[in-house]
């Protein structure tokens, strides 16, 4: 075969792939908004402005300052895609499907150049359908996956042609997702294992890793900009409350299996991993024991085939590095495990795929032959890409979320507290408090369901409830200004002042973030006649959230009220000149992330 031929080949191979990857979950383009895509999406004032394509480099990723990370990027790419489409969710979706498509050619791009074409093809076909990546495609929010593997892989393959180019890949790489910062660790992955000078390579390339140094400092210093307010970069998983160090260890031993039955057979596939679907271990079980026994046979297998078949060994490795920021080994992220963060790390878990393919391919015998062994892996892929559609529409909307939770893993606390959020949208309060205390009797231990309770008590008008299981909450979590703001409108109920302004301080002092305590301990302290103390909460207030509207407004009348309309007429100017609040009190939200 000439090489004309041989690169049209490639070239259709790589046009068939692709559209395989964007037919295996074209159906996704029907889902619609569901989970984390309010708060990132539909409630981001970024998203829904054009502003939000430049200002989204000086904010966080959560808008409403619960949570940190940092993904400029990614809420940039959402803002264009409202400007485009509006808000119509089959937009961003079908541009998910892009990015996915992206990521597939890019692969393959990878395994021709390290596999046989045959190997190179299997991987790439594996990559485009696999099911484990239903969560990070079919969710809009997922999207951050995507570009972050797009830019991780685009860099890699720069950095094996020494291009440049490969610095600028890897500032995309962080900007679209903080575990963008593995590229480094698979760039010295490649040049220690796929090229014949070995470790010396780190020597001759040494002034590239100098310029990812310089990318990892400033990145750094980017963070410390945005998030010096002190807000946490991350919030670690409520599994990790109240666990050791060995107690996380023997956890994620435990998740080890999992891992590996992600990889290979991904057939049980859960929307979330947090208690009771995978609870915190303290003591060696025999999964932990199948856990440690699989790190020992992988390590031996990387040993083994260091140089005899160094893509098996660059696969396993990729696969622990691409991993590591989620690993929970040297300190607790936010996830115990979570399918959509398997999307780079799966990379590494088809390359070993590819070069199995190749190398029975390579040794076939009349018995095994090419026919059969292509369509073992097109079964494969079947298979794979029947699971990946039928579960895509889980993600189409809360309700159907809902209902594949709790019908796939009923044990998950998570997914009786998401139907108990889903059902009070639709007013059903008694069914959502019914669902708020099954998630309590599963896992007691988060105030998030007891908030949950209270509000669907207040709504049947038992506010003695409503009140019992906020002290709950407040017992399970004294550090949490939720529980605290939500009694206190409760005790404003009562027409139980001072327990209001005692509540509404101390959670406002706890987290400044929740304005709406503000306005509670102004209104009790206005019910008490305490005019001092209500300005002195209102101009507290104003200096830590100085755009806020609803504070403006608040103030404003209540200086008319005691006499001062010029400094009213200014509070109502500045007022006009705030952005509109998310809510009446702007506080956050019972049902946040």
């Amino acid at each position: 075969m000439t090489s004309d031929e041989t690169e049209r080949r490639q070239r259709q191979w790589t046009i068939a792939i692709a559209l395989i990857a964007f037919l295996a979950y074209a159906n996704a383009i029907a889902n619609g908004f569901a989970l984390d895509d309010r708060w990132i999406i539909l409630d981001n004032p970024l998203v829904a402005s054009v502003s939000g394509i430049w200002r989204a480099f000086g904010a966080p990723y959560w808008p409403n300052g619960l949570v940190g990370q940092y993904r400029p990027l990614v809420i940039a790419s959402f803002a264009v895609d409202w400007a485009v489409a509006h808000g119509g969710a089959w937009w961003f979706h079908l541009v998910n499907l892009g990015w996915h498509v992206a990521a597939t050619v890019l692969v393959l791009r990878l395994a021709r150049q390290v596999l046989p074409e045959m190997g190179a093809i299997a991987a790439a076909v594996l990559f485009a359908v696999h099911p484990v990546h239903v969560e990070a495609i079919s969710s809009t929010v997922g999207r951050c996956e995507l570009m972050a593997a797009v830019f991780v892989l685009a860099g890699l393959l720069a950095h094996r042609a020494g291009r440049p180019s490969a610095v600028g890949w890897y500032v995309l790489a962080l900007l679209s997702k903080e575990s963008g910062i593995v590229l480094l660790g698979l760039a010295v992955c490649h040049d220690v294992l796929l090229t014949e000078a070995g470790w010396a390579t780190l020597r001759v390339r040494r002034a590239w890793y100098a310029a990812y140094g310089v990318v990892i400092a400033c990145y750094a210093g980017l963070l410390a900009w945005v998030f010096r307010g002190g807000q946490a970069l991350v919030v670690q998983s409520i599994t990790w409350d109240g666990a050791t160090t060995v107690d996380r260890w023997l956890t994620m031993l435990r998740v080890v299996p999992e891992y590996v039955r992600l990889m290979v057979w991904p057939w049980d596939l859960a929307i979330d991993y947090t208690p009771r679907t995978l609870v915190l271990v303290t003591t060696v079980t025999p999964m932990v024991l199948l856990g440690a026994a699989l790190l020992v046979v992988i390590a031996g297998i990387i040993v083994l085939t260091w140089r005899r078949a160094p893509v098996v060994a660059t696969g396993l490795v990729w696969f622990a590095i691409a991993m590591s920021p989620v690993a929970n080994v040297f300190f607790p992220s936010g996830i115990v495990l979570a399918e959509r963060t398997f999307y780079l790390p799966s990379v590494g878990a088809v390359l070993v795929m590819g070069w199995v393919v190749a190398a029975v391919a390579s040794r076939r015998t009349d018995r095994v032959p090419r026919a059969m062994i292509l369509g073992a892996v097109a079964g494969a892929a079947a298979v794979f890409a029947v699971r990946g559609w039928v579960r895509t529409p889980a993600w189409h909307d809360n309700k159907s979320l809902a209902l594949v939770w709790l019908e796939t893993h009923p044990e998950s606390y998570r997914g009786h507290a998401w139907a108990s959020i889903v059902l009070s949208k639709t007013n059903a309060w008694a069914a959502s408090g019914r669902e708020a205390a099954r998630a309590r009797e599963l896992y007691p231990a988060d105030p998030g369901p007891y908030i949950l309770g209270s509000e669907a008590a207040l709504a049947l008008h038992d506010t003695a409830t409503a009140l019992t299981l906020l002290d709950s909450a407040v017992a399970i979590a004294p550090t949490e200004a939720a529980p605290l703001v939500r009694r206190a409108r409760i005790y404003a109920v009562y027409g139980n002042w001072p327990r209001v302004r005692a509540d509404a301080r101390h959670a406002y002092a706890m987290d400044s973030r929740f304005a709406g305590a503000i306005a509670l301990e102004v209104g009790a302290a206005q019910h008490l006649g305490d005019v001092p103390a209500a300005r002195a909460a209102f101009r507290r207030g104003l200096a830590d959230h100085p755009r806020n509207r609803n504070l403006h407004l608040g103030y404003a009348a209540m200086l008319r009220a005691i006499g001062d309309p010029a400094m009213a007429a200014r509070q109502d100017s500045l007022a006009a000149a705030s952005p509109p609040a998310r809510s009446d009190i702007d506080a956050l939200d019972t049902d946040g992330p």
